[in-house]
């Protein structure tokens, strides 16, 4: 083989391989620059449904603490880039008339995981869910009964407030302590007519649950729902839970 030749050979082996080389950078790109937001949206997706399945979790325990009064739960969530919080903002206003008229107002409160835009909320005994693009949707129902005993109306109203007020995010660990406060019934003599207000975030997912449920839906806003049922033999449990996140 001449000089000339070789020469020739070892520019073909330079510029196959770097033929080759920017092949695979290329490859490589596209699979990130198409693969990663799908690869990301997957992972964001996991992370919401964990969640999900923990807030069940939380649900069982609140109601442990809160209807069978046991002292103390703890339970953990991973964060995952989310934040955890306690808040105030709802509130349930319960009224009925018997030979008096009668009325409860109580902080319900609520606690809620939010990842990006999907938030979980767990409110008043209740798991509530908004997601992009579905929307708001109730995913466990609230401790708010009725049925038939003898041809009667029977009502039962759990009320589940959450004390406490605080918020932690990141990537780590939070531990979600639940403490039982205090716990009591009412119980009217006789059959009433009971008019339940509740102010939500979740108002149209409420009035859709009192609705099935029996309950005449008086008015109705984006906030706020307000149902009665008539001629009712009624009892309202309230429970306060003391909650605080670590």
């Amino acid at each position: 083989m001449t000089q000339e030749n070789r020469n020739d050979a070892a520019v073909s082996e330079t510029v196959g391989f770097i033929l080759m080389f920017s092949i695979v950078i290329l490859s490589m790109s596209m699979i990130y620059i198409l693969g990663y937001p799908i690869l990301q949206e997957h992972i964001e997706s996991s992370v919401f449904e964990n969640a999900q399945q923990s807030f069940i979790v939380l649900q069982s325990d609140m109601k442990r603490v809160a209807f069978e009064q046991v002292p103390v739960k703890t339970m953990k969530i991973k964060l995952h880039s989310s934040t955890l919080s306690i808040d105030n903002r709802s509130s349930i206003f319960i009224s009925y008339s018997d030979s008096t008229s009668h009325s409860y107002n109580y902080s319900t409160g609520e606690i809620e995981f939010t990842k990006n835009d999907n938030v979980l909320t767990y409110e008043n005994g209740g798991l509530w869910m908004k997601q992009h693009p579905s929307g708001a949707m109730m995913v466990s129902k609230p401790p708010i009964y009725t049925g038939r005993i003898k041809n009667d109306n029977m009502t039962t109203i759990g009320v589940v407030s959450v004390n406490g007020r605080r918020s932690t995010g990141g990537n780590g660990i939070a531990s979600i302590n639940m403490e039982h406060n205090s716990s009591y019934l009412i119980k009217p003599s006789e059959k009433v007519d009971v008019t339940v207000t509740i102010n939500s975030a979740y108002a149209s997912q409420w009035g859709r649950y009192l609705e099935e449920n029996g309950f005449d839906i008086i008015s109705s806003s984006p906030s706020s729902v307000s149902a009665s049922r008539l001629q009712t033999w009624l009892i309202i449990g309230s429970h306060e839970v003391d909650v605080s996140i670590t």
